[in-house]
């Protein structure tokens, strides 16, 4: 069934970059000011936040940023990288530690309950490949963070197939539909929805991805041409989904706040 009146949030994937200094923040902007700056001036109504995949979410931090946005301002949060990426075994089975889930979910009780969390977001490592057991290891995953929504990126591309899809779907889990460059290891760019929550993440087109540290891989700035030509595949996801967040994270030098903006506009994104 298609939504009427498809609502579309756009927005990026942190906030806190010291080089978006000048580019993005006046100069001069301390680091408390940021999100206030990026909520009230650059009018962003959502943000991803990444720095709980290094740090666990502690509630004090939540409770301090609640404070720095207006009262429409929503957040998705990134897995610990200790619950996608540090999951084998000294045997290579699979781990299922539910108290880190549970130390995780705990931490962001004040977004949960002041009903800003959209959802969160767990980003799997190429490694993360498709299985029989990693299947029934991402049906274990889901289960574990409800009530809460999760969106997950799977990054290796095995997982591009209508059958994971199916099983996304089945779960009641968002499938992150990415854009990367067009290199062989990385997955390919397939606008689809399997749950009332679709999700886009935009990484940028940098050939050199494999070639340079991990930041400066997101050294890359959207053409307005580039950006139309998502029009189209966004909205016809929107149209299937009940809400659609967009999120660029192509953060080098505050490409990602510019190209947010711009794509907004283009869309009619809040």
């Amino acid at each position: 069934m298609e939504i009427d009146e498809p609502r579309i949030l756009a927005g990026t994937s942190g906030f806190s970059y010291d080089d978006w200094i000048g580019p993005v923040y006046p100069k001069g902007t301390k680091k408390e000011e940021m999100l206030s700056y990026y909520a009230t001036e650059l009018k962003f109504k959502i943000v991803e936040l990444n720095f709980t995949y290094y740090t666990m979410p502690a509630a004090k931090t939540f409770e301090t940023m609640l404070k720095h946005v207006p009262d429409d301002f929503t957040f998705v949060v990134k897995t610990h990288g200790s619950m996608t990426h540090k999951i084998r075994a000294g045997d290579g089975s699979l781990v299922r530690d539910e108290g880190t889930f549970a130390d995780f979910m705990e931490g962001l009780k004040p977004l949960t309950e002041a009903g800003r969390l959209k959802c969160v977001l767990a980003q799997f490592p190429i490694k993360f490949a498709r299985s029989g057991e990693t299947e029934e290891h991402l049906k274990w995953f889901v289960q574990a963070l409800r009530p809460l929504k999760l969106t997950v990126e799977l990054r290796n591309r095995g997982w591009v197939a209508q059958s994971a899809f199916d099983l996304l779907r089945s779960l009641d889990a968002g499938y992150c539909v990415v854009d990367e460059p067009d290199l062989p290891k990385l997955t390919p760019f397939t606008p689809v929805a399997t749950s009332d929550l679709a999700y886009f993440r935009f990484h940028g087109r940098n050939t050199k991805w494999f070639d340079v540290p991990a930041y400066v891989r997101y050294d890359y700035l959207y053409s307005d041409a580039e950006l139309r030509g998502f029009i189209e595949p966004v909205k016809r996801v929107a149209a299937q989904a009940g809400e659609t967040l967009v999120f660029f994270n192509n953060h080098f030098q505050g490409s990602a706040a510019k190209n947010a903006q711009m794509f907004k506009e283009l869309v009619g994104a809040k």
